[in-house]
């Protein structure tokens, strides 16, 4: 049917110009485009790949590095820690110390108290004794009745001037020594040394301490 075509006979058909060779060079190239994708696929991968190991390493970096950061912020606490209850049970040490302590010194206030209280009967017996007033009474009853002997005497009888002179000597003599003997007695005045006046006094010293330390 075509053998007869002068057209055919001159420009024979190629056979990419045929529609079956088209439809290959379409293929070819949409392989080619495919295989253009599939490298560009794969270097994306590869980019990405590299990337998140990247990552990765700088993330596992970091988190090792907090890790370690808190490791030794708990050693340093841990540590703060154990000093501490170091300290606590030193202190609870020295307090169960000092309460021994203060359990001592009240036994042996008691004990002093108890001495002291002894003390203060014996003083009190020996001041009793050798500074009963009844001494000095009987002294001074006799100078007494002595001298109301005396004023009975003279009443009875005449005298001259110069024993009135004489009496006046006497009884500025015996005045002051009255007034001495008063006085000797007002320095010698017996102190209240009780217990329960030294306690008095103690209180009123750790009071005055307290208010005024220097």
């Amino acid at each position: 049917m075509y053998e007869n075509d002068p057209y055919l006979k001159k420009t024979p058909m190629r056979y990419q110009d045929h529609p079956e060779g088209r439809c290959d060079q379409d293929i070819k190239a949409m392989k080619e485009e495919l295989e253009k994708i599939r490298e560009r696929a794969l270097e994306v991968f590869a980019h990405y790949e590299k990337t998140k190991a990247a990552i990765r390493e700088e993330v596992r970096k970091e988190y090792t590095r907090t890790i370690r950061h808190l490791e030794n912020e708990r050693t340093y606490r841990e540590g703060i820690i154990k000093e501490k209850i170091t300290r606590i049970d030193k202190l609870q040490n020295k307090i169960e110390s000092m309460g021994n302590e203060i359990v001592g010194l009240e036994t042996k206030s008691k004990l002093w108290e108890h001495e002291c209280a002894r003390i203060c009967d014996i003083y009190h017996r020996t001041i009793g004794y050798y500074s009963n007033p009844g001494l000095i009474e009987v002294q001074l009853q006799v100078i007494s009745e002595y001298t109301d002997a005396l004023i009975r005497f003279v009443k009875v009888h005449m005298w001259g001037k110069d024993t009135l002179d004489m009496v006046h000597v006497y009884r500025e003599s015996i005045t002051k020594k009255m007034r001495e003997l008063v006085l000797e007695i007002e320095k010698c005045i017996k102190e209240d040394i009780s217990a329960d006046s030294a306690g008095k006094n103690v209180s009123a010293l750790s009071e005055k301490t307290l208010h005024d330390p220097a």
